[in-house]
């Protein structure tokens, strides 16, 4: 065991009536199980919704929390805090006493076949702080608790050794309980009790539990919901140009750093020709290449838009008639193939995320504001300054500069079509953001809208009001923010700013995790998901 710690300054009560039982003393310290798990498959019994929020903050205690922002509600695998330790959001669950009594617990509200645990440290950029080794317990009435075995001896299970990378333990006796509790023995000794975790198990069926009559709601359409990998992406698509091949075409753009090509579904009545008058407009998901949700909606859409033109879906044909649409659904590929070989829970939060390269794609774009307000502070006439069109600075050009080839196929691909709109579709919040992205003074966070202000943030709400998760008034947060307050829209900038973005896009964030399990894909994305983006897009064409 690491040294001896000493109680801090009084903490918290979170919950009075829980007290760990001592154990009796031991002759001799145990050895932590280790367990390498790093490829298996957790459908069977899936993530039981501490990250998805699935599990509600009234589920979750502790035997203390060091401050309102480390509470129980906290402990959440990849959950993010904000710009300030000690606020109100911070990133984990903490312990108010350094000792070996300290323990989150959560309630499945019914009996659950408990398989493992997840564990990650604290989300911080000024802090270190994870838990090393930790126990387990079980109980059916949160007063008499039985120790998770590893034969004859109490399982001792290896947690984490730095603050993001999540690590997997399946129970070697998994049990059956409606509570669990984790347990922490040693922590960074540098650092304090902090952890961030997810519990994985199966319901098990209870009819005196008014609770099992509780079921996850999924699609009764036969449309593909599940996570699809880069070959299988592109069956699927090939799959949908068969039986669609009057409306739609695939093609692609260019290639990711690793050679995947940047494939693009096109559903047009005249496929491959730009007709006089008639609007082009894209989607494009998977920039963050662990960010998935969107990757899916988007090969669900091509899905649902060409079965429904085939059925006679009035609406549908009028929208294909009359626009020419543009659907990438992985910008990202290489990172994609990287998070997805992990799978949603190990990935973490940033696996992934980046190119091959290392690059965020999201801050790529060459930054033509501030050229733009540069031009305008110089000039004796601002009217006069161009802000329709501005030529990419000529360092961006070079081949020397740092550009992803993903970034350049797609600046191509938007200078060789006219696109009149474009969105976004990223993960890790729920919210809507409308241009500009970038402050114009290089303050962190401030309002700067654009011109077409108004279109704009109608054209957020109208996405934002459409997604019924989004605009339920009773949702919690996801991290930090409360975009409630701003009816889930906010101009980028006013959020966080972000210079080298794709401008005049809007991006909407569409889940609160970045990488959701499978099992939440299946039940969760409906067709009325799609339903929203045919009608955020046939609306759009109309205005």
């Amino acid at each position: 065991r690491e040294k001896e710690k000493t109680p801090l300054t009084r903490p918290l009560n979170a919950s009075a009536r829980m007290r760990h039982p001592k154990r009796p003393s031991r002759a001799e310290p145990r050895q932590p199980l280790t367990f390498f798990c790093l490829n298996l498959n957790l459908s069977d019994c899936p993530p039981l919704g501490l990250e998805s929020l699935k599990v509600s903050d009234d589920q979750l205690e502790s035997s203390s929390y060091l401050s309102v922002g480390l509470g129980p509600h906290r402990g959440r695998l990849n959950i993010q805090s904000g710009l300030e330790d000690d606020d109100e959001y911070d990133g984990a669950w903490c312990a108010g006493v350094e000792d070996q009594e300290q323990w989150l617990q959560l309630n499945a509200l019914r009996p659950t076949l408990f398989t493992g645990v997840i564990l990650q440290g604290r989300n911080s950029i000024w802090s270190l702080n994870w838990v090393r080794t930790y126990e387990v317990q079980f109980s059916n009435d949160s007063s008499v608790w039985q120790p998770c075995m590893n034969g004859s001896e109490e399982a001792v299970f290896v947690g984490n050794e730095d603050l993001e990378t999540p690590v997997l333990a399946l129970f070697p006796e998994p049990s059956v309980a409606q509570y669990i509790r984790i347990n922490p023995q040693t922590w960074f000794s540098n650092g304090t009790i902090c952890l961030r975790a997810e519990v994985l198990g199966c319901p098990v069926p209870d009819p005196d539990n008014p609770h099992f009559s509780e079921t996850e709601s999924g699609s009764s359409d036969d449309l593909d919901f599940r996570h699809h990998n880069y070959n299988e992406m592109r069956k699927l698509m090939k799959s949908v140009n068969d039986e669609c091949p009057n409306i739609t075409r695939i093609y692609t753009i260019g290639k990711s750093y690793t050679g995947l090509k940047l494939y693009v579904m096109e559903i047009s009545d005249n496929p491959g020709k730009h007709e006089l008058g008639e609007p082009e407009f894209r989607y494009v998901a998977g920039m963050h290449g662990n960010e998935v949700l969107g990757r899916e909606l988007l090969l669900n859409l091509m899905q649902y838009i060409c079965r429904e033109y085939n059925r006679g879906n009035q609406r549908v044909i009028q929208l294909v008639k009359d626009t020419r649409i543009h659907l990438l659904p992985s910008m990202n590929p290489d990172g994609y193939e990287a998070a997805y070989e992990k799978g949603s829970e190990l990935s973490g939060w940033a696996l992934g995320r980046y190119s091959f390269e290392g690059i965020d794609m999201n801050h790529n774009f060459p930054d033509l504001n501030n050229i733009m307000w540069d031009a305008q502070e110089m000039a004796m006439d601002k009217r006069r300054v161009s802000n329709h069109y501005i030529p990419m600075p000529e360092y961006y050009t070079s081949t020397e500069a740092l550009v992803a080839p993903e970034t350049r196929a797609v600046i191509s691909w938007m200078q060789d079509i006219p696109f009149v709109l474009s969105a976004n579709l990223h993960g890790g919040e729920l919210v809507v953001t409308y241009p500009f992205d970038c402050t114009r003074d290089w303050i962190p966070r401030q309002d700067t809208p654009t011109a077409d202000n108004d279109f704009f943030r109608w054209l957020a709400t109208v996405y934002a009001s459409a997604n019924l998760v989004m605009a339920n008034p009773e949702r919690r947060i996801c991290h930090s923010e409360d975009f409630q307050q701003h009816n889930n829209i906010i101009n980028g900038a006013d959020w966080h700013t972000v210079p080298g973005s794709e401008c005049h896009v809007m991006i909407m964030k569409v889940s609160c995790q970045s990488y959701a399990h499978p099992f939440k894909i299946l039940k969760n994305v409906s067709v009325s998901s799609n339903k929203i983006f045919s009608i955020t897009t046939f609306n759009i064409t109309k205005k």
